[in-house]
């Protein structure tokens, strides 16, 4: 993922932490080797490839078709094959009888950039849970966080942005997501409806309980102009979107 990971245990056994940290390490590997299309040997560049139907895994099929069901709850800005020249949606078919999947052209290709941390990020918190850690706080490259429980000393984690270190967001047993230019100045975020690289004044964080569901709003509605905001959110009890100067 070429991000940088971080996880604040509230813990005094050292080696219990290490060994939830270790595997932790070794989930975030595993998924890397599905859902990387830089990585040749990845399911995902062979999907990109493939002449035809392709059977895959059931974690990269389950994937695929959340992130159908999110292109259409979120008007079409959510959309994994958002880089690719093929116009038409869907861009690809799920087939059920056996798990298989086909590209509705050559030209699709899938990227799962806007789904695989927040994937990730859930499961590691979903590890640190059924370890009996209840206060903890994951950190994914700064851009997706994840806490369980509350600060030892307070009723939440208190977690300021990169971009607006006086900013506070406060979370408990949540997620945030943000999504934008951040420091670097650089958009990377395609509108899949235009085909234009969406740049905005600021960056665009999600809340919520699900990390995984956070990491596609975000970058859902970073890709969307602000009036579809309140009609993307309103599919998404629980979620709110803040914007980040």
């Amino acid at each position: 993922m070429h991000t940088l990971i971080e996880i604040l245990f509230v813990h005094h056994d050292r080696q219990k932490a290490e060994a939830i940290a270790g595997g932790v390490e070794q989930m975030i590997r595993e998924e890397e080797e599905v859902f990387s299309r830089h990585l040749p040997e990845s399911p995902v560049a062979g999907l990109n490839m493939a002449v035809g139907s392709m059977k895959v895994g059931e974690t990269l099929y389950f994937a695929l078709e959340l992130c159908e069901a999110m292109r259409k709850e979120t008007k079409g800005y959510f959309d994994i094959a958002a880089l690719s020249s093929f116009g038409e949606r869907p861009a690809y078919k799920c087939i059920p009888s056996n798990h298989s999947v086909v590209r509705n052209s050559p030209e699709v290709m899938l990227d799962f950039g806007g789904y695989a941390k927040g994937y990730a990020l859930e499961k590691a918190r979903q590890m640190l849970s059924e370890a009996a850690e209840n206060s903890a706080l994951l950190n994914f490259g700064n851009s997706s966080v994840a806490a369980v429980g509350t600060h030892p000393f307070g009723e939440h984690w208190c977690i300021s942005p990169q971009r607006n270190p006086e900013m506070v967001i406060h979370l408990r047993d949540s997620a945030l997501s943000i999504s934008g230019n951040g420091l670097s100045g650089k958009s990377h975020i395609v509108n899949p409806i235009d085909g234009k690289t969406a740049v905005k004044n600021y960056d665009l964080g999600v809340t919520g309980k699900s990390a995984l569901l956070c990491e596609i709003l975000s970058t859902a509605l970073y890709a969307a102009p602000e009036s579809e905001y309140e009609k993307i959110l309103a599919s998404f009890s629980g979620y709110e979107a803040v914007k980040v100067y």
